[in-house]
């Protein structure tokens, strides 16, 4: 197999399992609240989670592979947290509070998931 496929191969393995368990994330928050508050709590769950997850992926060694970094950080990360949802969230209700909160806390988090992979390559090395 050509390494371009098998490169498409694991984005699209981890683009799977990160929809899955985006749409399990939205179907478990369901039953907190109705429409359109589950949404909101359901994409703080995933952007948060997600940024860190991705903040991780960025520099943990074990994410550095090219097998790792497309399946986990491309593939999964990309597809769990992909912004349409917030797009369309912020198209119905307008840019509210909440929305300026997950993106500052989604930096803070992206950055402490970056922070904890650069020191676990600090004690690789």
């Amino acid at each position: 197999m050509p390494i371009k496929a098998k490169i498409l191969g694991y984005v699209f393995l981890g683009g799977a399992l990160g929809a899955m368990l985006r749409y399990l994330i939205f179907e478990a928050t369901a039953g907190l609240a109705s429409w359109p508050t589950y949404e909101l709590i359901a994409l703080f769950i995933v952007n948060l989670t997600g940024a860190f997850f991705l903040g991780i992926t960025a520099r943990y060694p074990y994410f550095q592979s090219e097998t790792c970094r497309n399946l986990w950080g491309v593939g999964f990360a990309g597809s769990f947290t992909t912004m349409s949802a917030l797009n369309l969230w912020i198209d119905y209700q307008g840019l509210g509070l909440e929305v300026i909160a997950m993106f500052v806390a989604g930096f803070a988090l992206y950055w402490l998931g970056f922070e904890l992979g650069r020191k676990a390559a600090r004690r690789q090395s």
